[in-house]
């Protein structure tokens, strides 16, 4: 009686999962590539961190929590890409690992800065790494490495990406729709080409002079003046005076009239120079009349940053060129012209779209059909915020109309939130917290796509909704920091 009590209570014991020990990672035997490192690490919970390289030269990183939930996460990475830029716990934080995801992020194939595109010249092989392809293989072999140390395939996988990693997460969807079950893809600079142009356009304005970076044409207080110009005409389109914009598109703001009369900078008013300067920015880049590109909404004008200071008209006093100098310069020179001195004094836009072609292949994650990626049950969540002066949010919101009208079923698989007063990815004075990874997973078990979405502000008591585009959140009445004081309107 005794033996069998015991085995009784052996019997409803808990069964424990074991997995192969952190060190067995590196035996693991992959097809095209090698587990370099693997160690366990404490915090935030016990995990195995590893590293390793897939090929040649892309670089490749996991994080395994020993209390897994059976799911992965793979995360994007920004700009031209530095090791370990894994935006899944850049923008989530550590609840990626506490909540028992399994992540990883790659390199792409080379080691930078996330503005430096050195590393791309005469290399069209780390060109199409940057572009899809080492993306895709370091999935491929996060996956191995994963069923490996667990013992099993993941149940699920997602993966979530902002700027070039929403870029990156558009791309999976596109061409590689068996990679993910459901795909977060926040401010995507989608149409890389389009990007390109709008900054050097910006550049071209805001630094005539490519050999002086000091100063910009466009002030700090030249965009002071602008910001509050804006904010007087527009700020109250949308029921309140919060120094946000809820809908940007709703205000139609003429920057010349801060001309001023005898045509020179003064007080309270712009010269015409700057007021082209500034045209630019909200008309988006042209040549002989043709639109290359969409233009920017209102917003983060007088914001240093991730606003305007630190994407156009920061100038080398201030910690160097701007950010829309590095990657046009850079992509120009690196990618499209293989010329590191290169310049855009007297440069001939004519020329542009035709000499883009090539990159706008490996680079542009444009197509609207998402069909293979929907028939493998897959979910896309895009979000952008109306503030974002990186990537102009028209961008995206053109985007999702022509997935739209290609495929009118796509609704029930894709959904677009627009996020008032986010900067770019993140920060800003709008609702800018909101747990993405969260809702995709609730999409995806449920099956049930988003209609709302509740947005926390990061520094203050409360939250607003969101509304799944094209409808808008319209305030109705009351406290203007309490969702419920929202409707949900349009088509």
């Amino acid at each position: 009686m005794k033996h069998t009590c015991i085995l009784v209570v052996l019997a409803c014991l808990p069964v424990q999962t074991i997995y192969a020990s952190c060190k067995d990672l590196l035996n693991l035997q992959l097809p095209d590539a090698r587990i370099e490192t693997a160690q366990m690490v404490a915090e935030p919970v016990p995990h195995c961190k590893t590293t390793g390289t897939i090929g040649r030269n892309i670089g490749f990183s996991l994080w395994l929590p020993e209390d897994w939930n059976g799911r992965f996460v793979m995360g994007g990475a920004g700009g031209f890409v530095r090791p370990e830029d894994n935006q899944a716990l850049r923008l989530l934080g550590d609840s990626v690992l506490t909540r028992g995801y399994a992540t990883a992020s790659t390199d792409t194939g080379h080691r930078g800065d996330g503005q430096d595109a050195r590393w791309a010249l005469n290399d069209w092989e780390a060109i199409v790494n940057y572009g899809h392809l080492g993306m895709h293989r370091a999935v491929t072999n996060s996956k191995a490495a994963i069923a490996d140390h667990y013992g099993r395939k993941p149940d699920k996988s997602f993966f979530i990406g902002c700027s070039n990693g929403g870029r990156q997460a558009l791309h999976e969807a596109q061409r590689y729709p068996e990679d993910f079950d459901g795909i977060i893809a926040g401010a995507p600079a989608l149409n890389f080409t389009g990007v390109t142009a709008a900054f050097l356009q910006i550049t071209q304005h805001m630094f005539p002079n490519q050999n002086d970076l000091s100063a910009a044409t466009v002030t700090f207080q030249d965009r002071q003046l602008l910001r509050e110009a804006i904010e007087t005409q527009c700020d109250h389109l949308d029921g309140l005076r919060d120094r946000i914009l809820h809908d940007p598109t709703q205000c139609d703001f003429d920057p010349a009239t801060l001309l001023c009369p005898t045509d020179q900078a003064g007080q309270g008013c712009l010269s015409a120079k700057k007021i082209a300067a500034i045209k630019n920015v909200y008309g988006g880049p042209t040549i002989n009349g043709r639109a290359l590109h969409v233009g920017f909404p209102y917003g983060a004008e007088s914001t240093e940053a991730n606003g305007w200071g630190s994407w156009f008209t920061m100038g080398s006093g201030a910690g160097g060129p701007p950010a829309a100098y590095n990657f046009s310069v850079g992509l120009m020179r690196n990618f499209v012209y293989h010329n590191p001195d290169w310049t855009y004094a007297g440069y001939d836009w004519s020329q542009f779209s035709k000499d883009m072609v090539p990159v706008s292949h490996v680079l542009n994650a444009t197509s609207p059909d998402l069909s293979a990626f929907r028939a493998n049950g897959g979910k896309l969540l895009i979000f952008h915020g109306w503030a974002d002066v990186a990537l102009s949010a028209h961008m995206s919101t053109e985007y999702v109309e022509q997935v739209y009208q290609h495929d009118t079923s796509a609704v029930e698989d894709l959904r677009l939130f627009m996020v008032p007063g986010l900067l770019h990815c993140l920060g800003g004075p709008g609702p800018s917290q909101v747990d993405w990874l969260g809702e995709l997973e609730q999409w995806h078990n449920s099956g049930d796509a988003p209609e709302t979405i509740t947005a926390r502000f990061a520094d203050q008591e409360g939250a607003r909704k969101l509304c799944a585009w094209p409808a808008k959140a319209v305030y109705q009445s009351g406290d203007a920091n309490n969702p419920a004081s929202y409707m949900c309107e349009g088509p």
